[in-house]
């Protein structure tokens, strides 16, 4: 049976946010008549590229929703006479990678990374591996208002799980030096993407891995488990034996580590930890690595210690690409885990790489991650998220503005504010640091509550 598509007036564009399409799945914009029409307007930006029929591959993180998903994308491109391939259940850079050295136009990837199982996305990459520049997003919005179906289009996925061998052996390759041969590895995959993948990667470099939260079933993906929840396999890698922990996110870019000792280390750990190391290597270009604005001040004091600069970007990892590529730098991160190098002048967050980075350090193997580990003093910080009906500039909430140039000014230069919206959620962050707890907390609800009064759900 056919059924016809609503109509252009009546049909509201998705908007692109920091990290693609993102949202509850089966609501707008992660509904099946919106996806068709991304389908085709991708299909229709990538036909400028030459007159041959285009090949588009997708991957997903195993969320149960992906199958539907993939089937309305792949209904869009075949209007523009775009061909879909599946490659099931893998990793974002994985995706990334194969998009950039597999014959294809762009690769998709169906993923809501961290966020819990009834949630969606889409990342679109194009031909080169990198995520769509602004201006193509924006136009693919705008052409998905033009579009209008008589008929649900034609057009399935086929299958091909076996290219993912091509990046299984990628990373074998670059690293070819690191012998894993006696060591215990926890890799815990989220319930996600990287759940096959990483168990397969690690045991090809001798590594005996104790699977956790390895096992989607569609529904269970950062449930209690993953970069979200490192303390859960903090006993597992201590009782085991093993030289490093490794906890994913859900679609396999950022990664939390727990050593031997079952110490957690996120990505402020691993720029205090590799900044040194590289700059040592002679491999650390303007002896400067880029964070963000949530990075912690004891981070910068560590790092200026051991001759390394830091540079702060906003949040979000096209952000940290952006400002590697404009200074030549090879290493940035976000605290939350997602660590970025530059290989050969692409500007990768992939958890697997990270992994190997660390397991490649010097004595990990035959002593354990806890040496590795660069310390410092953190200064106390405190992220509260609230849930919000509106997202005004946060400039023109004068109440909260009030309030935050209050406490910067008592706060001084020994802590700060940082107030903004979520990229991918309807949710406001505030963050406090400061030297003690007893002020983070204070400052932290005094904003918090000033949000709630002011824009909450």
């Amino acid at each position: 049976m056919s059924t016809k598509s609503d109509s252009p007036e009546s049909f509201q564009p998705p908007r692109f946010g920091t990290d693609g399409l993102r949202g509850r799945a089966g609501e707008p914009p992660l509904d099946p008549e919106t996806l068709r029409r991304v389908g085709a307007a991708l299909g229709m930006w990538v036909q400028r590229s030459g007159p041959e029929r285009k090949r588009v591959l997708v991957g997903n993180d195993g969320r149960e929703s992906a199958m539907w998903i993939l089937e309305a994308l792949a209904q869009g491109l075949a209007t523009a006479d775009c061909s879909t391939v599946d490659i099931g259940l893998t990793t974002t850079p994985a995706l990334a990678w194969l998009a950039r050295h597999e014959p294809v136009v762009a690769g998709i990837m169906i993923s809501a990374s961290h966020n819990p199982a009834h949630d969606n996305g889409v990342k679109i990459f194009d031909h080169s591996g990198h995520k769509l520049p602004d201006e193509a997003e924006r136009e693919i919005e705008a052409l998905t208002a033009t579009l209008e179906f008589a008929e649900i289009p034609l057009g399935r996925a086929s299958e091909d799980t076996r290219v993912l061998d091509r990046y299984v052996e990628e990373l074998a390759n670059r690293f070819a030096h690191v012998d894993l041969t006696g060591a215990t590895v926890v890799v815990d995959g989220a319930n996600g993407g990287g759940s096959e993948l990483a168990p397969i990667v690690l045991r090809g470099l001798g590594a005996d891995v104790v699977r956790v939260a390895c096992e989607p079933d569609g529904f269970n993906i950062n449930d209690g488990c993953g970069s979200l929840h490192p303390e859960s396999i903090r006993d597992i890698v201590r009782q085991s034996g093993a030289v490093l922990g490794i906890c994913l996110d859900g679609d396999g870019d950022r990664s939390i580590f727990v050593d031997d000792r079952g110490d957690v280390h996120d990505g402020d750990d691993l720029l205090a930890t590799l900044g040194p190391h590289l700059l040592a290597a002679g491999r650390l270009p303007h002896a400067t690595v880029v964070g963000t604005i949530m990075s912690n001040l004891g981070l910068r004091r560590v790092l200026r210690e051991a001759g390394v600069q830091l540079e702060m970007t906003p949040v979000g990892d096209r952000h940290v690409a952006r400002r590697m590529r404009e200074g030549g730098f090879r290493l940035g991160a976000e605290q939350s885990g997602h660590v970025l190098f530059d290989l050969d002048g692409h500007f990768v967050g992939d958890a697997l790489h990270t992994a190997l980075t660390v397991l490649s350090l010097p004595g990990v193997v035959r002593n354990g991650s806890a040496q590795a580990f660069r310390s410092f003093t953190r200064y106390p910080q405190r992220l509260v998220n609230i849930a919000v009906s509106a997202k005004p500039p946060l400039d023109t909430v004068g109440p909260l503005q009030d309030a935050c140039r209050r406490i910067e000014a008592d706060l001084g230069e020994e802590g700060r504010v940082v107030l903004r919206y979520s990229g991918t959620e309807p949710l406001c962050r505030v963050m406090v640091e400061a030297p003690t707890h007893e002020l983070v907390d204070r400052s932290c609800d005094e904003l918090a509550g000033i949000v709630r009064r002011e824009l909450g759900a």
